[in-house]
């Protein structure tokens, strides 16, 4: 038996796992997104994300020292300092473009299943102990959906959110200040 031969059923154990790890991260994403988009024809407020855009967003990460499946496992198994790292991490985006948009849907369906979850509260308590620019990335991250949304009902869904989670987006709070990806 070539010593080839005996290699490939480990290469194949292991391409197996890292497709079920994708899987699994690409499940808890899915079920974590909002039942009603922003617009009907909008199913994600960060525009469609595929299989490839996670697992390049996943090499993004690793390249950071981030790895983003075992961290999202920790977050919605209410980790604290789980979401503080995943919070980090937005500072790591350059520009707005797939990678970036495929964190904004990750940081969306995070905030909705996080706060449905444990409590918005708890969500905010962790946003709020991060470095001001963190916290001004996230809420530009949380704000960006709303500016997807037709003019007409903009307004209305922005006033909403701010009454309904005034900590969200404080009244100081301008979108895309001193933030160059936004």
């Amino acid at each position: 038996m070539k010593a080839s031969d005996r290699i490939a059923p480990c290469r194949n154990r292991l391409s197996r796992g890292v497709v079920v790890m994708k899987l699994a991260l690409f499940a808890i994403l899915a079920l974590s997104l909002p039942v009603k988009a922003q617009s009907s024809n909008d199913a994600t407020p960060f525009g469609p994300i595929s299989e490839v855009d996670i697992d390049q967003l996943m090499k993004f990460g690793r390249a950071r020292g981030f790895d983003l499946q075992p961290e999202m496992e920790r977050v919605y198994k209410k980790d604290e300092d789980a979401l503080a790292r995943l919070f980090e991490l937005s500072l790591k985006f350059k520009k707005f473009d797939r990678h970036s948009r495929t964190y904004g849907q990750v940081i969306y369906s995070c905030w909705l299943r996080f706060g449905e979850a444990y409590g918005v509260d708890l969500y905010l308590q962790v946003l709020d102990r991060q470095p001001a620019d963190v916290q001004q990335r996230v809420r530009d991250f949380l704000y960006y959906p709303l500016l997807r949304m037709p003019k007409e009902k903009r307004r209305e869904n922005q006033e909403e959110i701010r009454r309904m989670y005034p900590r969200l987006f404080p009244t100081d709070f301008k979108f895309g200040r001193n933030d160059p990806i936004f």
